[in-house]
């Protein structure tokens, strides 16, 4: 026990007052021993209480920790998988401010305090006044944005900083940044999703911002960041499962300097000092994701199309004139997908990579990917072989795994029970596995027999949604999430997501023997 005190750099004094005994850890006096404790409790009975902010800026460690102020709440991020509690002090940023921890965390179990959101009391003390704060430990990174005003569909410049969980060395980030309301169905959510761009000032601290980049847990050095909201999903993981699937085989497909995948961290965000939730911290998909030729640049000039819905397409990048040049290539490709049999037959493998659009069709069957039948794909355009090439990579993947559209609910999504035994129909990959295109049948049939070896098996499946589940729940976040966002729903009933999802398995591993016969099956329809 006195090792672990230590470590917190903080003493035990027992406090008698007003007949309550109470557990105090002074934050400022990590070797502060027993023999003050008759002067400490003379001094704090003489304390009164205030309604005047005292502490606006508590430190562990010495790093600021994020507040939600409305509550007088901090939150510190820990390693959830380490039983000892992290080394450091409690402290105030304001001089004449001592920091006091009213209950003792070192009689708790770290796993247990972290995973129920436990809050203990600190008392803020100055000049004979007090007032009570509260700490509370999560075990998911922490991200902290302050702007000057509240972010909407225009860039909105503030600060932001990045708390890690698993390590105290090194293990604050900050930096300028600009933000915006970015998605399309999201914006209609109370809880929004964001784009985040970094930047650093020049040394002298004038003239324009420079770009900042940087790795944010493990993902690629950049100064673009998405933060995906989380919420139209109960689970808060069908979207990391399906990513790290496609990651783990479409993505790896596609012979590329570029990767054609994106990652996702879960972590917490706070905006201008209230608590904002679960997020997901994302990479965008972008020309430096894909590696492709940016205009002006030696090569030809390479393309990414985005498809927002049916009929909606978007040409991704800065361009310094958007003309039909431009969207020559996808004009292309939608007149082929439009042509009869025989022209369709011959003529599309000259533009796209077959193998590329036979992987979603595959993919999507298993995740059960119905929101991206007609959006939410990439379509990446290289210039390969004095051609141009068309490949293909799924994005925003919160519907799936049963997960539909429901507008009349709260969240705008529900469970489907029927949707299990149907197929999705992709209308790409569906004619390339009616025609048999360069052998889509029998290439569509073993892909997936392969990858039931790997990313579809059900030691993968079950093995990924427990750790996800981890994360999400034993950090705390879960339940702090569901508090403030009761409209999103939430479910933990990742068991039985799990035994779906090697449902779905078992299903496919007949019905995609025979993928022309699978056709067949009733398609999935809003």
């Amino acid at each position: 026990m006195r090792e672990k005190r230590m470590m917190l750099g903080i003493s035990l004094l027992l406090l008698v007052l007003t007949g309550v005994s109470f557990l105090f850890f002074p934050a400022e006096e990590p070797s502060m021993s027993r023999m003050l404790l008759e002067s400490q409790e003379e001094l704090l009975g003489t304390l009164e209480d205030t309604e005047e902010e005292l502490l606006t800026k508590l430190l562990f460690a010495g790093e600021e920790l994020p507040c939600d102020r409305e509550t007088g709440t901090f939150y510190l991020p820990v390693d959830m998988d380490s039983k000892e509690w992290e080394a450091g002090a409690f402290t105030s940023a304001e001089k004449g401010v001592k920091v006091y921890l009213l209950d003792n965390p070192l009689e708790d179990e770290k796993e247990i305090s972290v995973r129920e959101g436990k809050r203990y009391r600190l008392l803020a003390v100055r000049d004979g006044s007090c007032r009570e704060y509260a700490v509370v430990f999560t075990g998911l990174p922490i991200l902290s944005i302050e702007t000057n005003e509240e972010i909407r569909y225009e860039e909105v410049y503030g600060t932001m900083r990045f708390l890690l969980a698993d390590a105290k060395e090194d293990w604050a980030f900050e930096s300028v940044m600009s933000g915006h309301i970015r998605g399309g169905s999201s914006r209609l959510n109370p809880k929004k999703s964001y784009k985040m761009t970094l930047y650093k000032e020049n040394q002298t601290g004038a003239g324009e911002l420079r770009k900042n980049k940087v790795s944010l847990l493990g993902m690629r050095k950049d100064d673009e960041w998405l933060l995906y909201a989380v919420y139209s999903e109960d689970t808060k993981l069908r979207d990391k499962l399906s990513l790290d699937i496609w990651n783990e085989s479409g993505a790896l497909g596609i012979e590329s300097n570029g990767f054609y995948g994106y990652h996702m961290e879960y972590i917490e965000l706070f905006l201008n000092g209230k608590y904002w939730g679960l997020y997901g911290l994302m990479e965008p998909v972008d020309y430096k994701q894909l590696d492709l030729t940016k205009e002006g640049e030696a090569q030809p000039e390479e393309f990414l199309y985005k498809q927002k819905d049916p009929d909606v397409f978007e040409l991704k990048g800065n361009h310094a004139v958007q003309d039909e040049a431009h969207m020559e290539v996808l004009n292309r490709y939608l007149e082929l997908l439009n042509e009869g049999d025989a022209v369709f037959k011959q003529e599309i493998p000259k533009l796209i990579d077959v193998d590329s659009a036979l992987e979603v069709w595959v993919y999507l069957q298993a995740v059960l990917g119905m929101d991206n039948i007609e959006r939410n794909i990439f379509y990446p355009v290289r210039y390969e072989d004095g051609q141009y090439r068309m490949y293909f990579m799924p994005w925003d993947m919160d519907y799936s795994w049963g997960n539909v559209h429901d507008f009349e609910a709260l969240n705008r999504s529900r469970f489907s029970e029927e949707i299990w035994t149907m197929r999705i129909a992709w209308r790409l990959g569906d004619r390339l596995v009616e025609l048999d295109v360069e052998g889509a049948r029998e290439k569509a049939a073993s892909r997936f027999k392969e990858l039931r070896q790997t990313v579809y098996s059900e030691r993968y499946l079950r093995e990924h949604i427990q750790s996800y589940a981890h994360q999400i729940i034993d950090s705390g976040a879960f339940w702090r999430d569901e508090i403030l966002w009761y409209d999103s729903q939430h479910s933990e009933d990742f068991e039985g997501l799990a035994d779906l999802a090697c449902e779905r398995m078992r299903f496919l591993d007949t019905a995609l023997a025979d993928p022309l016969k699978y056709l067949e099956l009733k398609e999935y329809q809003e």
